[in-house]
């Protein structure tokens, strides 16, 4: 994780790949959630951000190298594709770019030697003055402030919903057939799929808490992504969390009766 710590998110650009299995510790090989923390809230010291990526098929992970690097030399800012172990070993069909194809970027930034007809290029993170120091870190926040123009989500029914479930990455795709198994018994249930997980995509989850009972955080970890669930609707709606630890994958019908278990609750309240 030092890798990636504030003093590479100064000016640098990388892009890390992170296929996470249960932990903590040395862990399984089995698939988790469990890095969303360190990949959106920090892994390193400072004030900074990755760019974060969450990919939910073989074909997105491949994509998602690109965009990654893309995004990544654009703003000078680490990426990493946050993923799991299931997805890690998948195999499905993949579509990659024609050789060639990909738009190449001017990068007057890159240590490609120093020519007459520029100045030198100086890349440093260290700041003794901390009036300096601050300056760079304002210089930061106007970047992820930018930054916030790239969020990414994926809506699956999500108009007439009463219910939503937010997933990203195994989770969703488990998501997406609980949505079906709901709506055969008349419970209109959505799902909302953020694919940047930073940026975070707070104003759509803010948007759709106004129309809909409830929302429900999905995840492969022990209540993670879903502190930024809560922080997007603001109180308007009720946050309710379904997950697994440790390896562990939960069902499409486990959502389901985690979400009827809610309904019944609420019934009993009401009546």
């Amino acid at each position: 994780t030092s890798l990636v710590g504030s003093e590479m998110c100064i000016r640098d650009r990388c892009l890390v790949v992170n296929v996470v299995r249960g932990g903590p510790g040395l862990g399984t090989i089995q698939p988790s959630q469990g890095d969303y923390f360190q990949a959106v809230k920090g892994g390193g010291h400072g004030d900074y951000h990755l760019i974060v990526l969450a990919p939910a098929s073989v074909q997105e992970m491949a994509d998602f190298v690109f965009d990654g690097f893309r995004l990544a030399e654009k703003y000078r800012n680490p990426a990493m594709i946050l993923t799991d172990g299931a997805l890690g070993q998948m195999m499905e069909k993949v579509i990659l770019p024609e050789e060639g194809s990909l738009e190449k970027v001017e990068k007057p930034w890159a240590t490609t030697g120093k020519p007459a007809s520029r100045d030198h290029n100086i890349i440093t993170s260290l700041f003794i003055q901390p009036e300096k120091m601050e300056e760079v870190n304002h210089e930061l926040q106007e970047k992820y402030r930018k930054i916030q123009s790239e969020v990414r989500f994926e809506e699956i029914q999500v108009k007439d919903a009463d219910i939503i479930l937010v997933a990203f990455g195994l989770s969703s795709r488990i998501c997406q057939k609980t949505v079906d198994l709901a709506r055969e018994k008349g419970i209109k249930v959505g799902l909302l799929r953020p694919i940047t997980l930073y940026p975070f995509p707070y104003q759509k989850l803010k948007e759709l808490a106004e129309q809909v009972n409830f929302m429900m955080s999905v995840e492969m970890n022990a209540g993670q992504m879903v502190q930024d669930v809560k922080l997007a609707v603001e109180g308007k709606v009720p946050v309710y969390f379904k997950g697994r630890m440790g390896g562990m994958i939960p069902t499409p019908e486990d959502v389901l009766e985690e979400i009827e278990a809610v309904l019944n609750k609420e019934n009993v309240l009401q009546d």
